[in-house]
C-alpha cells in the first residue's frame, strides 16, 4: 500500500503499465450471465458509545439476495470475532481473501472492493447482492447487545451502479459503485477532480496525475481483465493540489506484471472513473 505525503504537492509512486483511455458508453452483456466487475465500498463507522468504545471489532462482507454468505472483505478482530454476532452466523468465520487485522482503536473510513467472486474464487451470477457491515465495541456473543450493523443492496450486471444512502445514526459517507469491466464513467469533474494519464502507451513508465481542486479522499487501483485486484496505489486523505503517481508495473507482492489489458480504478470524493490499461 502506498502512503500519500501531504505536505508535497508532486508524490512520487511506483508503476509500469501504459494506459489506454477509452470512454466507452456501452458493454455487451456477458452471455452466461456473469459480468466482469469490481465494487468499490467506502463507510465511515460512527461510535455508540458503548463499553470499550471507541475500540471496535469490525466487518464486512457479501451476501446473496437470499442471505447466503458470499465472501468476507474486511474483518478487523483478531482474537474477538465471536462478538461479531451477524458476521458469524452469516459466514461461519470464513476470512478468505478478507483483509484482517486486529480490533481497532478508533472509528475510521473503510474501504473495500469486491471483484465479484465468492470465497473460492468462483465468479458469482449477475443478480442483487448486499454489502453488509457490522461492528461491536462489548461482548455482544455473551451479553446480547449486538453492535449496530447496516446493509447496502446493489445489482451486479451490465450495468453501472452508484448508490450513495442517507448518513445513518452509526454509518456515515457511505457509497457503493459497481463499475463492469469495459465501462469508463467519468464523474471526477463532479468530485472537484481530474486525471491524466502519460505517456501514453508507454512500456517502462507511466505518470497518473491527479488534480484536486479541494481537499479529497481517493481510492485508486488496478485490476486485470478477470477482475481481480493486482495493486492498490492509494488509499488516503490529502489537500487541494497536484500529485504524479508513477508505477513501475509490480503487483503489490513485487510481481512484475505480464503484457495484456488492466484497469485502473480511480474513486475520489464518492465518484468513480475507469480507464483501461495496456502494458506492451
Amino acid at each position: 500500500m502506498t502512503t500519500l505525503i501531504k505536505p508535497v504537492t508532486l508524490l512520487t509512486l511506483t508503476l509500469s503499465l501504459f494506459i489506454c483511455v477509452n470512454l466507452k458508453a456501452q458493454y455487451t452483456d456477458n452471455p452466461e450471465g456473469i459480468t466482469p466487475g469490481v465494487l468499490t465500498f467506502t463507510v465511515k463507522t460512527i461510535t455508540n458509545s458503548s463499553s470499550y468504545s471507541p475500540k471496535n471489532v469490525l466487518a464486512i462482507w457479501i451476501k446473496d439476495a437470499q442471505g447466503n454468505f458470499v465472501v468476507s472483505r474486511k474483518v478487523m478482530a483478531n482474537t474477538r470475532k465471536q462478538h461479531l454476532v451477524k458476521w458469524n452466523a452469516s459466514s461461519s468465520g470464513n476470512t478468505a481473501s478478507a483483509t484482517t487485522g486486529a480490533t481497532l482503536s478508533t472509528h475510521q473510513t473503510h474501504t473495500v472492493t469486491w471483484d465479484g467472486k465468492n470465497a473460492s474464487g468462483t465468479e458469482m451470477p449477475d443478480g442483487i447482492y448486499q454489502i453488509w457491515v457490522e461492528y461491536t465495541s462489548t461482548n455482544s456473543a455473551s451479553n446480547g447487545n449486538q453492535g449496530p450493523s447496516l446493509s447496502v443492496e446493489f445489482d451486479k450486471g451490465p450495468a453501472i451502479q452508484h448508490i450513495a444512502p442517507l448518513n445513518a445514526t452509526y454509518f456515515q459517507n457511505v457509497v457503493a459503485d459497481w463499475i463492469p469491466l469495459g465501462v469508463g464513467t467519468h464523474d471526477l469533474s463532479k468530485a472537484g477532480a481530474r486525471v491524466n494519464v502519460y505517456p501514453n502507451p508507454f512500456s517502462n513508465e507511466t505518470t497518473v496525475q491527479l488534480i484536486c481542486d479541494k481537499p479529497s479522499q481517493a481510492y485508486i487501483s488496478i485490476f486485470d481483465a478477470s477482475g481481480k485486484k493486482i495493486s492498490e496505489l492509494l488509499n488516503d486523505s490529502f489537500g487541494s493540489g497536484t500529485y504524479l503517481l508513477k508505477w513501475n508495473g509490480n503487483s503489490d507482492n513485487g510481481n512484475k506484471l505480464d503484457n495484456g489489458l488492466y484497469f485502473l480504478h480511480i474513486q475520489i470524493n464518492g465518484f468513480t472513473e475507469v480507464q483501461k490499461i495496456i502494458k506492451n
